[in-house]
């Protein structure tokens, strides 16, 4: 056991807007999850903007409720109120998580006590393809079950957003960029990046979960979307946590993908509000402006 293990304190952070069915179903699924003293050693925070964003259904009695407004102030309101935990677990509202997840998380955070953050494996993932409906997605996380656990793990240099968990203890405090807006675009790429300044990342494969990737809650704003796919980069490499090619590499493919699928095809329409915020975010780097927030300020695409 780390020198950690017998003081740890365990947090598990969700942030959402808009979608308090999704929200619901994610905390219900928690409780399910098998790391010993759950709703008494591990605090649950749900991050929200407003009250309608809450399900209907009670809330568990350890759980605490924080407002702010954009992802990554939502999930720096979630570290602010856990202030005091060793270890913060962070889900997207869509996620589905093997009842063990925390458990075999923190048994490998405990033997490998260098490691400063870790992601899990996801078996399917809707946000690259068709959202993925809860009985596949249960169904799936099932069958995994019947995989021995084998230890696996490789160093990462990324924290895949819908599930990663950060160690606090001892390490220095890394907070989200509250000025990328909205659902913050390459937001958990570039927590990643300044982490790994502390110490080594990991992806283990004994912690598994299905991301649904369920489109609502108003994030397929394409001209916004489009600004921040070549703002959001450029503006990580002036701060110091993108390197140059990794810059390149993220914003260049998407414009490239939008240029050309623009032209024809079933896909056309929005992937010219996309080329738009594109060249937005383009013309204000040309003027010197690293403006994400500006993402939030463009209006509602308009006439393709």
């Amino acid at each position: 056991m780390s020198r950690a293990a017998g003081r740890r304190r365990v947090a598990v952070v969700l942030a959402s807007a808009g979608r308090p069915e999704l929200l619901g179903q994610v905390v219900a699924d928690l409780a399910h999850q098998t790391l010993p003293g759950l709703g008494t050693a591990v605090d649950l925070v749900v991050s929200v903007p407003d009250a309608a964003s809450l399900p209907v259904e009670p809330l568990p009695e350890h759980a605490r409720v924080v407002h702010a407004r954009g992802l990554t102030s939502q999930r720096n309101a979630g570290l602010d109120a856990v202030s005091d935990a060793t270890h913060v677990f962070f889900f997207d509202d869509d996620a589905v998580v093997r009842p063990d997840y925390l458990a075999e998380a923190m048994r490998f955070f405990d033997a490998h006590p260098d490691v400063v953050a870790l992601t899990g494996r996801v078996l399917l993932d809707g946000a690259v393809g068709d959202a993925v409906d809860p009985e596949t997605a249960r169904a799936a996380l099932e069958r995994s079950t019947t995989e021995p656990l084998g230890g696996t793990w490789r160093p990462s240099l990324t924290l895949y957003g819908c599930n990663f968990a950060v160690r606090r203890d001892g390490v220095p405090h890394e907070r989200f960029d509250e000025r990328l807006p909205l659902y913050g675009w390459l937001e958990d790429h570039d927590y990643a990046r300044r982490m790994l300044r502390h110490g080594p990342l990991a992806a283990v494969d004994d912690c598994v979960i299905v991301h649904r990737g369920v489109k609502s809650g108003g994030r397929t704003a394409h001209r916004r979307l489009g600004y921040a796919q070549v703002m959001n980069p450029a503006y990580f490499l002036r701060n110091g946590s993108f390197p140059p090619l990794l810059a390149l590499d993220e914003g260049g493919r998407r414009v490239a993908k939008n240029a050309a699928l623009a032209l024809a095809g079933p896909e056309r329409r929005w992937r010219r509000q996309r080329l738009r915020g594109n060249l937005l975010a383009a013309a204000d780097l040309l003027r010197g402006r690293f403006t994400p927030e500006r993402m939030a300020q463009l209006p509602p695409d308009g006439p393709s």
